[in-house]
């Protein structure tokens, strides 16, 4: 800061650096620059600004630059400019605004703008579109909504409550794009160049003919075109007019094309309905643009009466219009009030002034001599339908008929008439319980929220081990305040709840051999039940077959009814058949043959044996793997085996 010439700052900054950096000396200085001057010297920076004043050098050059600049005598001494100069670019121009520059206003009821703007953005796909709100809840819950509903063009947010970093990432985004929307508060009004910016809409009325000169200013830059839309209501229409007039600015009338319009209302209450987030931020978005419209200096532009709110919260989705604090508190402040006339006549002794409104309490205490004698005598008979209903106490006799009967008129009134500071102090007394307030008395009553707590059977809390401490050291180690860690202290505590983790451990281990064992006692349990019934299942097959079948151990022995013939006669057998169909196929002559033929023939026998030994068996083979059904029990085939091994060797 010692070594630089040129300083571009924010006038926070430059206080700070002013009252905390021994390095910065401004002492000789030579130039101040004041960018936006007229917002610089306004109440929001003149505490700061003065502070800065007072640390420059006397002897300077100053300048001022705005696009509306101030010429106000207080301001320039302020800045102990001495015979300044003025120099305005518009100050001879016909308009105050670039030529270039289209510019129009719609009339739009309030319920109608999402539809108007959404319409909007749907038949400009293709064209960079800012569009200014005036408070940052407004923005962050349109560009919510408009991203679920998708438009078909890029979507961009910038408002105070961002990160500076995230400021500058968006604007970076907007400026490199060809075709996107940027909703915006007045946080992009000033300062800011946008390239090639095709529409600047004002979706709510700017504060003052100024407000909108910056805003349209965003388009139409050095010698280049653009076109700015301003979204009046019926209300606003007359006075800001004249205003854009008295500052030398064109501004026509145009109508929206209902052909163009399109509503997602249905669209936007699903998404409400489905997301309470969102929901919430309509609801915020509501009462910001209602305290927006409150707060603002110029009444007979915005009157905040002449909104029909329920159908305004219909519009953004809400099926119910949420609750105005601030709005409902000012007209208290406004409103009833009780008063006591100079004379009291003879059948009344309480004097009740009806509840007015709180745009009609000034007018009432302005009101003809008339107006008063109809309004005094309507009260007297509500005050003697008061004193009868609160006089029948006193009544000794028995009759119905005199029950709601005065019996005494010119008495004194025991109790005090409140005065009307008395009422209003005691009614200020009486505050609304707010969600802070609430919070506040849980605090007192020192409950956590979101804590679960689980009980055993027996009615007893059961403790968290891992959240909470369990030794008495722990505990009371927690209770204290006090700044900073002991680590002595520390130490020990760690070492007593370190115990008790041990245990718990260990009892965790137990409690786990202890599952595996009773899970193997049951698959044992399981085994030897199945091996039983299996057993008992072979048992009653065993038995059943028995039953069922005749004792067969009389029938001879196969193999000695049927001996096996060995392989030479099976192949003398074959030698045979093979002769005997050579024989039945050729003559005689070719059977009785010489030694030759007697050769060939015995030639081809051997091929066919060959052949034959290599043909897989005809006979029917069974698997191993199938059980062969002899019809006997098991006792019977094997004895049956046993004998045929016995007669095999």
């Amino acid at each position: 800061m010692d070594k630089c010439n040129i300083l571009i700052c924010t006038p926070g900054r430059l206080l700070q650096h002013m009252d905390e950096n021994p390095l910065f000396d401004c002492s000789n200085m030579q130039i101040l620059v004041l960018d936006e001057a007229d917002r610089c010297l306004d109440l929001g920076f003149e505490a700061t600004m003065n502070n800065i004043i007072e640390n420059l050098p006397p002897e300077r050059q100053t300048l001022l630059f705005s696009a509306t600049q101030t010429k106000s005598v207080r301001d320039l001494a302020r800045l102990s400019l001495k015979d300044p100069m003025y120099v305005s670019v518009h100050e001879h121009a016909k308009h105050s605004t670039p030529e270039s520059l289209r510019q129009s206003y719609i009339i739009c009821n309030l319920h109608d703008k999402i539809n108007m703007l959404w319409s909007f953005i749907r038949n400009h796909l293709k064209q960079k579109i800012l569009v200014f709100m005036a408070s940052c809840k407004q923005v962050k819950y349109v560009y919510e909504m408009f991203c679920h509903l998708r438009p078909g063009t890029t979507l961009l947010a910038l408002y105070g409550t961002l990160h500076q970093l995230r400021r500058m990432a968006i604007y970076e985004s907007f400026c490199r794009k060809s075709n996107a929307v940027l909703f915006a508060t007045d946080i992009a009004a000033r300062g800011l160049d946008f390239p090639e910016v095709d529409w600047v809409v004002q979706l709510d009325c700017p504060e003052d003919a100024n407000t909108y000169i910056h805003r349209a200013g965003r388009t139409a830059r050095y010698h280049k075109g653009g076109e700015s839309l301003l979204v009046l209501l019926p209300s606003e229409e007359q006075c800001m007019v004249e205003e854009l007039n008295a500052k030398k600015i064109p501004v026509s009338k145009i109508k929206i094309n209902p052909m163009k319009l399109q509503s997602p209302l249905r669209k936007m209450e699903a998404f409400l309905a489905r997301d309470p987030s969102l929901k919430e931020s309509a609801q915020r978005a509501f009462v910001s643009y209602v305290k927006s419209i409150f707060l603002m200096k110029n009444k007979k532009i915005f009157n905040i009466h002449a909104l029909d709110t329920e159908l305004y919260s219909r519009s953004l989705g809400l099926a119910v219009p949420p609750r105005i604090r601030f709005l409902q508190r000012a007209q208290k402040q406004r409103g009833q009030q009780i008063t006591k006339p100079e004379n009291l006549g003879k059948d009344s002794d309480l004097w009740v002034l009806p509840s007015s409104d709180a745009l009609n309490s000034q007018k009432f205490r302005n009101t003809s001599s008339s107006e008063s004698s109809d309004e005094e005598s309507n009260q007297k008979q509500g005050t003697r339908l008061t004193q009868q209903s609160l006089a029948f106490g006193n009544d000794d006799s028995d009759s119905e008929l005199d029950v709601l009967k005065v019996k005494r008129r010119d008495h004194e009134l025991e109790m005090e008439i409140p005065s009307p500071e008395e009422n209003f102090h005691q009614n200020a007394k009486k505050k609304v319980l707010t969600k802070v307030a609430m919070a506040k008395k849980i605090l007192k009553k020192k409950i956590i929220a979101n804590k679960k707590t689980l009980f055993n059977d027996e009615g007893q809390a059961v403790l968290d081990h891992a959240k909470e401490k369990v030794s008495d050291l722990a505990r009371e180690y927690e209770s204290q305040i006090r700044g900073g860690i002991d680590i002595e202290e520390a130490k020990q505590v760690l070492r007593e709840e370190d115990k008790y983790d041990k245990q718990r451990f260990r009892d965790k281990i137990k409690a786990k051999h202890r599952e595996e064992k009773v899970k193997l006692k049951k698959a044992r349990h399981e085994q030897k039940k199945q091996e039983k019934s299996e057993s008992e299942e072979d048992f009653d097959n065993e038995e059943d077959a028995e039953e069922g079948h005749l004792d067969l151990s009389w029938l001879p022995d196969p193999d000695k009814v049927y001996p096996l013939r060995d392989m030479g006669a099976e192949d003398s057998d074959r030698n045979e058949l093979s002769h005997a169909g050579r024989g039945s196929d050729g003559d005689g002559d070719d059977y009785d043959s010489d030694d030759d033929d007697d050769g060939d023939g015995d030639s081809c026998l051997e091929e066919e044996d060959k052949n034959h030994m290599f043909q897989p068996s005809k006979r029917k083979r069974f698997r191993e793997d199938e059980p062969l059904d002899t019809g006997l029990s098991l006792q019977e085939d094997e004895d049956l085996a046993v004998h045929l091994l016995r007669n095999a060797r």
